[in-house]
């Protein structure tokens, strides 16, 4: 198996384990307003993953002579929002954020990762980029806060 064949699984694995526990972790939050601690080490885990094999696409494009990739505006969205992803999970770690809005935060930025990770060929630069990831963070936490107030009615 390549390097790049190996990276790009990693890659998968760890977007795919920080999508689904973040998924999970919103579930869990609205339905029980519980900790769901199996969520979060699952999410934790995708995000050691996800940077370490981010890490390792950054080493194989240096390595392999296509640095201009490294210049793409939907990468530097993706580090961005990575690094959006970690600063959210600590300030939730020591309660210096509240769980409604680093809910919001973390899910529309998994997503995000996720969307951007996949849809080659973007025509949105990196601001254009950013300014649809605060859109639809907004979007999110307002989805989230019909749903949390539908649910108190319902109960």
């Amino acid at each position: 198996m390549s390097w790049e064949i190996f990276v790009t699984i990693s890659h998968i694995i760890g977007t795919v384990l920080g999508v689904g526990g973040a998924t999970f972790a919103e579930i869990f939050y609205l339905k029980t307003d519980k900790n769901g601690s199996v969520a979060y080490t699952v999410m934790r885990i995708g995000m050691i993953i996800l940077v370490l094999s981010g890490f390792g696409y950054l080493l194989l494009l240096r390595f392999s002579g296509q640095e201009q990739y490294i210049y793409s505006p939907r990468l530097w969205a993706k580090l961005t929002i990575t690094l959006v992803i970690l600063v959210n999970a600590l300030l939730l770690q020591i309660h210096k954020l509240p769980i409604k809005v680093g809910s919001a935060i973390s899910l529309t930025s998994w997503y995000a990762a996720l969307v951007l990770g996949a849809w080659r060929g973007l025509p949105v630069g990196y601001f254009g980029i950013m300014a649809w990831y605060m859109v639809a963070i907004l979007a999110v936490a307002l989805l989230q806060h019909f749903i949390r107030k539908k649910m108190i009615v319902k109960a």
